[in-house]
């Protein structure tokens, strides 16, 4: 039977745990890796990804040879608000890896007849041919339980002209909404920071530490087992049922190998 594998690290620093995490995975076959964070408005972890975790992406990228971008397109503020109050401008200026407002970006429009809602899509050029990985921190969510790296994509959209809620227009059908765009953009990889989860909700999120990160190239299992260590069966959570059911992945842990790696340093 197949199975899809999940990788889980325990550990504290983020650098050593995304470079143990990534050894299990091939490196990408594209030149340019776009990682897309958390940053649904400027406050800090665990409503958003912490800056460190996306830095130790960027580091082990950028020694692989591969253009580095940061993508984000932020609901409940301007993008470079939360790019700068959460110390992602210190990446650009760091490493020189560019930074990407997705609410503005340049688009082409594409279609799928057999979309479950979104049957067309203005793609952020910016993706295009690209390499994402969605990095979204462990976090609970109001209407859709969990928001990980499947809900994470909501946010790699061109921006609504609200100055908030600017993917509201996705809330008529979320669950829907949150499947078609991961078809449309297919995402390679989940990295999902739960080394201090967000309970209670997408905004303002109450910190309990976990102590893991989660990565695997299917999204959905990645999210099944994110959903697990929030105490939630992920076949109780209806986008991850409905992007199970759409080819996306696989939500059933009985069906999800689950590699375990405990790290604090790099021996």
């Amino acid at each position: 039977m197949f199975m899809s594998r999940v990788v889980v690290v325990r550990g504290r620093d983020p650098y050593c745990m995304v470079e143990r995490g990534l050894e299990y995975f091939v490196k990408p076959s594209v030149g340019r890796v776009v990682l897309k964070p958390n940053l649904i408005l400027a406050e800090p972890p665990p409503t958003t990804t912490p800056c460190e975790t996306v830095e130790a992406l960027v580091r082990y990228y950028l020694r692989g040879g591969f253009e580095v971008v940061v993508a984000e397109g932020s609901g409940w503020c301007e993008t470079f608000e939360a790019y700068r109050e959460l110390g992602y401008l210190k990446l650009k200026e760091k490493y020189g890896v560019k930074l990407v407002d997705l609410n503005n970006d340049d688009f082409e429009v594409v279609k799928n007849p057999n979309a479950f809602f979104l049957r067309e899509f203005e793609f952020p050029l910016t993706l295009k041919n690209a390499y994402i990985v969605s990095v979204p921190v462990l976090k609970e969510h109001s209407i859709t339980k969990v928001t990980l790296s499947l809900k994470n994509m909501l946010g790699a959209t061109i921006g609504g002209r609200a100055r908030i809620a600017k993917k509201g227009r996705f809330h008529r059908k979320l669950d829907e909404s949150i499947v078609d765009i991961n078809l449309y953009l297919r995402p390679r990889l989940a990295v999902i920071d739960g080394r201090v989860a967000g309970l209670g909700g997408e905004l303002g999120a109450r910190p309990k530490e976990i102590g893991v990160m989660i990565m695997s190239e299917d999204l959905v299992a990645a999210d099944a087992v994110g959903a697990s260590y929030l105490g939630k069966n992920p076949l109780t959570i209806s986008h991850l049922k409905l992007a199970q059911k759409a080819g996306l992945g696989i939500a059933d842990l009985s069906k999800i190998e689950v590699i375990e790696v405990h790290v604090d340093k790099l021996n």
